[in-house]
């Protein structure tokens, strides 16, 4: 039977994913860290505002679906810890993972975006590469991704995850064709040009942080430079 996830429970599992694969060092994750990385207003489509009580309560469902648990206990921690079980209830790897919480996070993407956003969490080869990942999580027995409806105007298709519950409404659910949208030379509408700004923007900031995350790695790994006693021996 196929999972059916709520926005909440999709952030939360999203998030966990994300972190585990970006941030390991922090992982896994308390429940304050979890309201953060839900809340985060890089790399999510729509950004959210979820109380503590929406998270835990988010986690908890998932926990009845046995995609998250509860980290084994630690003497030093002062909190009670999470962990994603995706690899054990569906058997993601690590590409599998990065690309579907990239749409676990995002919602609907073109190939080139997924091997974009999820390259900040791991490699990927090329666009093709992604496109026969996608092919075989759409092959799975329930699917796990979905190829979307061409959009009007618009030469390349989008992919998305297969988990909404069956009464959310979604946006390319009924997506009117205009004579706007179909008439060759004819300006792309207003709402168009401003969600692909949107995205831009978005996907500006991701990498903005990637840069941030990288140079703040890099810092770390240096070795310390010659003290001034060292300096005048020379």
């Amino acid at each position: 039977m196929p999972i059916r996830l709520t926005a909440h429970q999709r952030r939360v599992l999203g998030v966990l994913i994300e972190k585990q694969m970006t941030t390991p060092q922090q992982y896994p994750l308390t429940l304050n860290s979890l309201v953060t990385g839900c809340n985060q207003l890089t790399c999510r489509d729509p950004v959210m505002h979820m109380t503590e009580g929406e998270v835990a309560r988010a986690v908890y469902d998932l926990q009845q679906y046995q995609l998250v648990e509860q980290a084994p206990p630690d003497r030093t921690a002062r909190a009670n810890r999470f962990q994603q079980n995706v690899e054990a209830r569906f058997g993601w790897g690590t590409r599998e993972r990065a690309v579907m919480a990239e749409l676990l996070l995002r919602g609907p993407q073109t190939i080139g975006e997924l091997r974009g956003n999820a390259s900040r969490m791991t490699p990927l080869d090329d666009i093709h590469y992604v496109a026969e990942l996608l092919g075989a999580l759409a092959g799975r027995d329930p699917p796990c991704v979905r190829e979307l409806p061409r959009q009007p105007g618009r030469s390349v298709v989008r992919y998305d995850h297969c988990f909404y519950p069956d009464d959310e409404p979604r946006e390319y659910a009924a997506a009117p064709i205009t004579e706007a949208a179909t008439t060759p030379g004819r300006p792309a509408p207003a709402d168009d040009l401003d969600a692909r700004l949107k995205r831009l923007e978005a996907d500006v900031a991701a990498l903005r942080a990637t840069v941030e995350e990288l140079a703040a790695r890099q810092r770390r790994d240096e070795p310390p430079g010659p003290s001034q006693d060292d300096r005048r021996l020379s």
